[in-house]
């Protein structure tokens, strides 16, 4: 029995020696299965983007392949953090991933993506993604509604009370019906923009004022479908901060489909200043194809290309609109370094198109680099009035030798531009027989404007004509190298009178330093072209004309003050000269060649007054006995005394 109890003995030892080795073995086994698989390689978030909008609520999620992954966990939040996740889905097998359960509508969301396996997990490398859900149909407030937002308050579609506001204004217009006449109320504070304001027709957006509203943006998300590096991209909407735009072709962005009137907008945008953050922002507010809208007491600083543009969009050059915008009044705004110089053209702080009976006033700008208000597309305006502005631009640019400081194209009946003060030059052009039929009122009249040349030293012209039927009056110009040029499309019907032009010393240029330069280099005729009662003091030539088909020109009542070397050099059919004066001349005699007629003009001093700003009193007769007085001749304008007087006042 002793036997028998010994080997017993010794097999149970062996056995739990043999199952402890086994043991050791099995366990050391795993740990080399363990340290054998490497952690989940380096992958990155694909959809949604960063900063993508209009996502559906049912989104897809779709990322990279991580090596080694066995299987991926997706993490979806309000919150940068991800704390209280909305989605919180993990041993996803596959690349993408598609929700069940809807997200909410117009809020943004923060997503991660973590690749998992034996060995650990792996977080994409650029996880923290953001989007934005797409909202949802805003529904109908009573008529009148107030929205608030304030940079202190919060992006929730349940905000937008004076006490719970919304954050952005971008949010803001997206939870807000249309058409309801509502008004989105910004607070005094900075607001930081990072998505494009889409304001639906019918809302207003007032902020507490200029100084105190700021809305500034280093930039707004664009649709993923548009190439900011396509040469179109300066005259599409895209990029811009507040958009007020509606459809203006059937087909989008193809100006050969059926074109769309223009929508009512009845709305106002005023009381704020939209910051380009050292031109980050490509412009700050762009009107397209809506009428009624109004614009007032708002600024505009630092733009990349475009302050604010009101037009109804792109269409085929040399055809006339189907449609103007109406209603539209812009006043008592400013804009600061708001303009661009691109290689092929210079943009504007303010850009119109397409507008009839608009109205323009009140106006400050200051450009270092753009132009003041300058057409945008085509052009082509109607009865639009700009008025009481005052422009200050770049006197020397290497492509144009100056900025201009209005530009419009393509000029119909009824416009005016009027109480200007600008340093630089104005250009008023049309395309070849557009407007060209003369009707009962002006294509345009300009009148009392003060330019003056700041440096002295232009060799620009003060108004470029390349329109027909226009008048120029009651202006002053200072120190421009020509002061008014006709050319081009400027053919018929032109009348420059009671203006002013002086310079400070003799100019010259290509065009030999005039007062007036006319030059007709084309295939029409040019007639009926009026020159009335100013004043040219300090010029080489007084008016100078060049070409051929110049029919007739009619030049009385001037006055010539220290022409260095010719009156008036002309190469016109029929030049009529009567009734002018010349003083303090290079010759004792008149220097004129190309007139067809010269009757009762003298050589005398004018007695004029000589004192006082040379815009208000300086050329004024000093008495009745002044030489000029009554020795006129009826021009059809209004008089005192006998006659007309000569020059640009009248006794």
């Amino acid at each position: 029995m002793k036997v028998y109890k010994t080997e017993m003995k010794t097999n149970t030892g062996q056995i739990a020696v043999y199952f402890l080795l086994f043991m050791i073995l099995f366990q050391v086994s795993c740990k080399s299965d363990e340290m054998a698989v490497p952690q989940a390689g380096d992958f990155l978030l694909s959809k949604p983007a960063n900063l993508e909008t209009d996502v559906v609520s049912l989104a897809e999620f779709t990322w990279s392949p991580a090596e080694n992954a066995t299987s991926y966990h997706l993490v979806v939040s309000v919150n940068a953090d991800f704390t209280a996740p909305a989605t919180d889905i993990s041993k996803i097998t596959d690349t993408k991933y598609t929700l069940t359960s809807g997200l909410a509508a117009n809020t943004r969301y923060y997503w991660k993506v973590i690749a998992e396996n034996k060995s650990g997990s792996k977080v994409a490398s650029n996880a923290g993604l953001s989007f934005r859900v797409k909202a949802e149909t805003p529904k109908p407030s009573s008529i009148g509604s107030a929205y608030f937002v304030s940079p202190n308050g919060d992006d929730n579609p349940g905000n937008g009370t004076l006490s719970s506001p919304f954050k952005t204004l971008a949010f803001a217009a997206s939870m807000v019906p249309p058409a309801c006449a509502d008004t989105i109320f910004l607070s005094a504070g900075t607001f930081e923009e990072t998505e494009p304001a889409m304001i639906p027709v019918g809302v207003s957006v007032v902020g507490a004022g200029e100084s105190k509203t700021i809305l500034s943006s280093k930039g707004v998300k664009i649709p993923l479908t548009v190439n900011s590096t396509d040469p179109n991209y300066k005259i599409w909407y895209d990029g811009s901060l507040i958009q007020l735009v509606s459809p203006h072709n059937s087909l989008f962005r193809n100006t050969k489909s059926t074109v769309i009137a223009p929508e009512n907008g009845n709305q106002t945008l005023s009381g704020f200043t939209i910051d380009g953050e050292n031109k980050s922002l490509k412009a700050g507010i762009w009107v397209e194809n809506r009428d009624n809208v109004t614009m007032h007491h708002v600024s505009f600083k630092n733009l990349a290309q475009r302050g604010a543009v009101f037009a109804p969009g792109n269409k085929n050059w040399y055809v006339y609109p189907e449609y103007y915008m109406k209603g539209i009044r812009i006043h008592d705004c400013t804009f600061l370094n708001s303009g661009k110089d691109l290689a092929d053209e210079t943009l504007g702080n303010l850009n119109i198109a397409q507008l009839d009976g608009a109205e323009i006033y009140n106006i400050t700008i200051n450009d270092n680099e753009g132009y003041g208000i300058k057409f945008i597309y085509d052009g082509y305006f109607k009865n639009v009035k700009i008025h009481d502005c005052t422009i200050t631009v770049n006197e020397s640019d290497p492509k144009w030798g100056e900025d201009i400081s209005i530009e419009l194209w393509n000029l119909g009946t009824g416009n005016e531009i009027y109480n200007i003060k600008c340093n630089t030059w104005l250009s008023i052009v049309n395309h070849p027989e557009m407007f060209a039929v003369e009707a009962s009122i002006k294509n345009m009249k300009v009148y009392n404007v003060r330019m003056i040349d700041l440096d002295g030293i232009s060799g620009k012209e003060a108004i470029e004509i390349g329109a027909p039927h226009l008048e120029v009056y009651d202006s002053y110009f200072e120190n421009k190298g020509i002061g008014i040029a006709i050319w081009d499309m400027g053919r018929e019907n032109i009348t420059i009178r009671n203006n002013i032009f002086f310079n400070s010393v003799v100019k010259d240029n290509w065009a030999g330093g005039p007062a007036i330069y006319i030059d007709n280099s084309r295939v029409w005729d040019f007639k009926s072209i009026k020159i009335y009662n100013n004043v040219f003091d300090t010029f080489k030539y007084g008016i100078r004309i060049k070409g051929s088909r110049i029919l007739d020109v009619d030049i009385k009542n001037n006055v010539f003050m220290g022409t260095t070397l010719s009156d008036v050099e002309s190469t016109a059919q029929n030049v009529i000269f009567s009734n002018n004066l010349k003083y303090k001349g290079f010759s004792t005699d008149w220097k004129i060649s190309g007139v067809s007629s010269q009757t009762n003009n003298l050589l005398m001093n004018p007695g004029f007054m000589l004192t006082g700003e040379k815009w208000n009193a300086f050329y004024k007769a000093s008495s009745a006995q002044s030489s000029v007085v009554d020795k006129g001749v009826s021009v059809g304008t209004p008089y005192n005394g006998n006659a007309p007087d000569i020059g640009s006042w009248e006794y």
